[in-house]
């Protein structure tokens, strides 16, 4: 139980008005007895009643108005009673009623103020005395009666003695057990501390662990993966050897074939090599037979020309028995008219007139066929010479083609003969590829048997893998459970009042929430810290509409969150703005920091580190939402763990989240690569939700 000084007070003062009633109304009724027979008047009663009860009302009001944990109320105890007391020791006679102090007096050992219990006997005291005097005065001072005044005041001044000794002796009591657990509680406390940064750094460490773990788990599965579909591709690929297998045996088979066809055909080329050399010579017989058809043909034309020469001389001969006939019958037609001239003189030489007309009709006649005879020889003269020289051009060009044909068939032969050189390497060549499929036919049989070992070595490291995938579960699951162990200590040792606004340090990041409907939410930077108060810096809050508003405020502190549910916005810190105190009035909850999914990614970044100024050429290995892995040739981190970086991403789906801050946290060295991990000062809910689309 926490020690609140204001509830024992409370506690005092409740347990005080208790009695105090308890005895009023005690000595209310036995005074009432008295009225009731007569012992005592009504006036007095009443008087009596007065002075009891006025003190107890005045002590409820002082309660309800100043609280009831208020120093007031036993001044008004001891006043309020006192007056009481006084009027009651001065006018009664029982010898007893000094004692009507005494429990009431002990009440106030509640309050284990020594000071205040010797004034109350010291007023105490004087009150006896002046009853006495009283009392003296009023007649009453027999023997008896001075003997009772010595009494009351021994044993008034004998208990108000004890009643300070015992105070004195609590407070004495109190104060070594105070000092002790003050002492114990200062090894407690630097205990705590140790347990603190014990805490902390068993955090960190179990905070690498998890997100090595995640990432070997990670690798582990994506290596599990491969080696299935690797085993799947083997099995694909052993399927396949033995097809391939089956397929070499059918192209053995196939090339022992077409070696002995190409064997034909070697026999066959060779045949179509000696025909060739004798179309070659059949070719070069038929060349000089056109030469000599050539030959005949010019001594044809020659023949022709001369026989059209010799026809137009028929022609021209024609002409002239033409022209004799033309003449011959002028000459019958002149002999007849000499002939009728001459009369009966005349008439022989009419007979051989007319004899000579018939024969120049004859002639005549004869000539016209011997003309339409020779047209007929010149029309078939001229329909030869144009055949001969038709053939001729044809016979020029059968020669230019036959002569070509024998070039071709000259190409051929060597062709023939170079073909038939590369067939017989073709022979040999396929010889060597048998020989070569036999022994690929072995070599496939080797690396089938190969592929089944290597099958087999894959499925055991497949079941080797998700053994250590199962491994890494349960060390993440024992992880955990150490993480929710040390959860909770960290937030026990809160709630003990061990952890709290001093582990608030300069530049630690904040996030408000203010209460209300929209509950707004603003994020910055805590200035400094004293006391109850914290001054932060929120760039975004406006100073007129956050001042007196309660809030809930969440403070990163290394791996664990403070969150205060009741903290509230008092005023702005200084002319700035921008700067804000908070007031905390309780201990924070501890919270352990989520642990979000991370997701792979290679984008290029650079790497700022503030200590140094330095700048390094990285890339991101996988980021979440409060933290990142990058790769770099760099090995400042592997001595540097704790540095404060600041990364620039390439080319990054969230632009406005390219810049993110870090602190390295773990560094491991793989072939000359820096593997660096980084924890975020605070949590980025946009990296978040990209981080969980994106997976």
């Amino acid at each position: 139980m926490d020690y609140n000084e204001n509830e024992f007070k409370e506690k005092a003062n409740r347990k005080a008005r208790r009695i105090w009633f308890v005895f009023a109304i005690l000595l209310s009724a036995n005074y009432g007895s008295d009225v009731s027979k007569g012992l005592n008047t009504a006036s007095y009663y009443f008087v009596f009643l007065a002075l009891c009860w006025i003190p107890i009302i005045a002590g409820e009001i002082l309660l309800r108005k100043k609280g009831w944990e208020t120093d007031l109320y036993k001044y008004d105890l001891v006043v309020g009673y006192g007056i009481f007391y006084t009027f009651v020791i001065s006018t009664t006679e029982s010898p007893i009623a000094f004692t009507y102090v005494l429990p009431v007096t002990s009440l106030l050992v509640l309050y284990k103020n020594r000071k205040f219990m010797i004034y109350c006997g010291i007023v105490n005291s004087i009150i006896i005395i002046i009853s006495s005097v009283y009392h003296v005065m009023g007649g009453y001072n027999s023997a008896a009666d001075m003997k009772n005044y010595q009494l009351e005041f021994s044993a008034t001044v004998l208990c108000y003695i004890c009643y300070v000794m015992s105070i004195h002796h609590l407070n004495e009591s109190d104060g070594a057990m105070t000092n002790s657990i003050k002492a114990d509680l200062k090894r407690v406390i630097t205990t705590v501390e140790k347990v603190k940064k014990a805490s902390n750094s068993i955090m960190s460490g179990v905070s690498v662990v998890r997100e090595i773990s995640v990432e070997n788990t990670h690798s582990a599965g994506v290596v599990a993966d491969g080696m299935v579909t690797l085993t799947d591709n083997n099995t694909k690929l052993e399927n396949t050897t033995d097809s391939s297998v089956e397929m070499t045996t059918d192209i053995s088979s196939q090339v022992e074939r077409v070696a002995e066809m190409i064997e034909q055909m070697v026999s066959l080329t060779a045949e179509s090599t000696e025909h060739a050399k004798t179309s070659s010579t059949d070719l070069e017989s038929l060349v000089e037979t056109t030469h000599a058809m050539t030959d005949l043909a010019s001594d044809m034309g020659q023949i022709l020309e001369n026989f059209r020469e010799e026809f137009e001389r028929v022609k021209a001969e024609t002409g002239k028995i033409e022209e004799i006939t033309e003449q011959t019958t002028l000459l019958a037609l002149n002999a007849s008219i000499e002939a009728a001239r001459a009369g009966e003189a005349g008439r022989g030489f009419g007979v051989v007139a007319q004899q000579i007309s018939s024969l120049s009709t004859e002639t005549q006649s004869s000539s016209g066929m011997i003309e339409d005879a020779l047209i007929r020889l010149q029309e078939t003269s001229d329909k030869m010479t144009a055949s001969m020289e038709e053939t001729i051009n044809l016979v020029q060009e059968t020669y230019k083609k036959v002569t070509k044909t024998g070039k071709n068939v000259g190409k051929i032969n060597n062709d023939s003969k170079q073909l038939e050189s590369h067939i017989q390497e073709i022979d040999i060549a396929m010889k060597e590829v048998e020989n070569s499929n036999h022994q690929l036919v072995d070599n496939m049989d080797s690396v089938s048997g190969i592929v089944s070992d290597m099958t087999g070595c894959i499925s055991y490291s497949n079941e080797m893998s998700s053994r250590m995938l199962s491994k890494y579960e349960e060390s993440m699951t024992n992880i955990n459970d150490i993480e929710k162990t040390v959860e909770a200590l960290m937030c026990e040792l809160g709630i003990g009042g061990f952890m709290g606004v001093e582990d608030i340090m300069p530049g630690m990041k904040v996030q408000i929430t203010m209460d209300g409907a929209s509950a707004e939410v603003y994020h910055g930077e805590v200035e400094k810290q004293k006391d109850d108060r914290i001054e932060v810096n929120l760039p975004k809050l406006n100073s007129d509409l956050a001042k007196d508003r309660l809030c809930r405020m969440q403070i990163t502190v290394g791996n664990v969150l403070y969150i205060w549910k009741d903290a509230k916005v008092v005023s702005s810190a200084s002319q700035n703005s921008h700067l804000f105190e908070i007031l905390v009035t309780s201990r924070p909850k501890i919270k352990n920091r989520r642990k979000y999914p991370r997701m792979d990614i290679s984008n290029k970044c650079k790497i700022f580190v503030e200590e140094t100024g330095k700048e390094i050429d990285g890339q991101l290995d996988n980021i979440s939402a409060n933290g990142f892995a990058l790769l770099t040739k760099e090995s400042y981190f592997k001595e540097n763990k704790g540095a404060k970086i600041k990364i620039t991403i390439e080319d990054f789906d969230l632009p406005k989240h390219n810049v993110l801050e870090g602190k390295v946290i773990r560094c491991s060295e793989n072939e000359g690569v820096f593997i660096v991990g980084c924890q975020m000062p605070e949590d980025d809910n946009e990296i978040r939700e990209y981080v969980n689309n994106s997976i």
